[in-house]
């Protein structure tokens, strides 16, 4: 199935949870026309167990997952609550604290033999931080340049059973409205 597009950027900042009972976010967010861009990585433990001169066993357990995104707008309220930068006086202030916990999806636009899907992806809980900012002179043509934000999913516990969890999607939804509803129930978006 080919990823055709992306949109609706999604968070919202992380209260309480993940302990072995449920995500509690507040100052849920859905912005359109914000994404260019999301790579999400399973980072894996990949080992193998040899003995005798043959492989007995292996692991490929997941460690954390990463998060890119590729903003083509930015705005006061990203740098503020997905970063932790300080307003003071119309003045964005980087300090030197740690960007707060949130939790952070979008929705990937997909399409299989004519037949389009929506695919919304949520990250539990992660702290972004800005790779830096970088701008060049247009030149004979211009060159569309973007903010990129990265951050690495820490595993919660969402349930009594134990398991760690990183990030949820929803596979082969029918339509736009319906992926928008899944990441708004994920955000605490009423």
């Amino acid at each position: 199935m080919a990823k055709v597009g992306i949109k609706c950027l999604t968070y919202a900042k992380y209260q309480s949870g993940g302990d072995g009972s449920a995500m509690v976010y507040s100052g849920g967010v859905m912005l359109e026309d914000y994404m260019a861009k999301a790579e999400l990585k399973e980072n894996r433990s990949s080992q193998k167990e040899h003995a005798d001169d043959h492989q007995i066993d292996s692991e490929n357990a997941l460690n954390n997952v990463s998060l890119m995104l590729e903003l083509a707008n930015n705005c006061e309220s990203i740098k503020t609550d997905m970063l932790g930068h300080v307003s003071d006086s119309g003045d964005l202030i980087v300090t030197g604290d740690d960007p707060p916990f949130i939790g952070v999806g979008y929705i990937t636009k997909n399409r299989f033999k004519g037949v389009t899907t929506y695919e919304p992806y949520w990250v539990y809980k992660t702290q972004m931080a800005s790779d830096g900012v970088t701008a060049e002179t247009r030149k004979e043509n211009t060159a569309w340049g973007h903010e990129t934000l990265t951050g690495d999913g820490l595993g919660v516990v969402l349930a009594e059973d134990g398991k760690v969890c990183f990030y949820a999607h929803k596979d082969g939804l029918e339509s736009e409205s319906l992926a928008k509803a899944w990441l708004k129930a994920k955000a605490g978006i009423t």
